[in-house]
């Protein structure tokens, strides 16, 4: 394997920070690590070197997030691991926490990997397999999953059924959540099998189902609520409400991730960029695969893909490479 192969990176989720700047966990190409290794970059547009970079040996980061409107001197961006590590990279100090119950590791509660971190009103929230939500107070990471959290899953020999068939059972009643996303007091979370709750500031409800489809992001804009998830799955709605199903889509691809700008929702999926406003969907002519994040800020999105980052502003769409591919 040659060193060239060894050094070149493809991105896995990032978040953007400004107009100019974007955060992003990166991991090797060919690489023969046999651990997790994440390498964090920053793409800095406005800068003579533009990316710069730090590791995290051991560190299979699954989720970033950048919480809105600190100030400058203060900035402060969040990486999380699937084992519930959690970092704060900021300008002065850089620190590290670790979600106890989260994980897989002999210290953890066995709950399962963390498969998202989220930064809602003024405050973080991780979501994760069989139900494990959790919320950061000033004395540190606690459960937010009350009524949601599945504390024993487990396949019974000798009971009725054959194996397979207490399998599928198992898989169609875990609760695994991809997303959390909301504003104070009405918060959403969704998941696999077409999961969805709805958190009011006093508990957790679950909502009725309106597909089977995996659910991946939510985008919640003054009380209205998108939802996005595999084989081109569409919901629009809100707890209140309800929930329905966009259709009439003829496209078979995965979504990822989605964003609000300019009264049109931006979709990242496995095959590029969709456009959906006023039901209609459109496939953007762009060349990008696996745009696991789509994101608006101050008058820009950015769009992260396996092999590229892009931005799209009022000049159309722009492509950053990075240096090593």
């Amino acid at each position: 394997m040659s060193t060239n192969e060894i050094a070149r990176v493809q991105f896995n989720i990032g978040c953007a920070i400004s107009t100019d700047m974007y955060y992003m966990s990166c991991a090797f190409v060919h690489s023969s690590e046999t651990d997790s290794y994440s390498r964090m970059y920053f793409y800095q547009d406005k800068t003579p070197g533009k990316w710069f970079y730090h590791d995290l040996p051991g560190w299979n980061v699954i989720s970033t997030a950048f919480p809105p409107g600190q100030p400058v001197s203060t900035r402060k961006v969040y990486a999380l691991s699937e084992e519930g590590d959690v970092e704060c990279f900021g300008r002065d100090i850089t620190t590290y926490e670790k979600i106890a119950d989260a994980g897989v590791s002999k210290s953890s509660k066995l709950y399962g990997y963390v498969n998202k971190i989220s930064f809602i009103f003024d405050t973080l929230y991780v979501c994760g397999h069989r139900g494990q939500v959790y919320k950061r107070t000033p004395e540190g990471w606690v459960h937010f999953d009350e009524g949601l959290l599945q504390d024993e899953i487990t396949i019974t020999p000798g009971a009725p059924g054959d194996f397979m068939e207490q399998v599928s059972q198992l898989i169609e009643t875990t609760i695994s959540l991809f997303d959390i996303n909301g504003v104070q007091n009405d918060i959403y979370t969704v998941g696999a099998n077409g999961f969805i709750a709805h958190q009011n500031g006093s508990a957790w409800s679950v909502l009725p189902k309106q597909t089977v489809a995996d659910l991946h992001a939510i985008n919640v804009h003054r009380g209205d609520v998108l939802v996005v998830g595999a084989r081109a799955t569409i919901l629009y709605g809100n707890a209140s409400a309800g929930f329905r199903v966009l259709g009439g889509h003829a496209v078979d691809v995965d979504f990822y991730s989605v964003a609000l700008f300019n009264d049109t929702y931006y979709i990242g999926a496995s095959d590029g960029v969709y456009t959906l406003s006023r039901n209609v969907l459109a496939k953007v002519n762009i060349e990008a695969k696996e745009v696991t994040g789509v994101e608006s800020i101050d008058g820009v999105i950015w769009a992260l893909a396996s092999d590229k980052l892009l931005r799209f502003s009022e000049g159309g769409w722009e492509v950053f490479t990075h240096i090593d591919n």
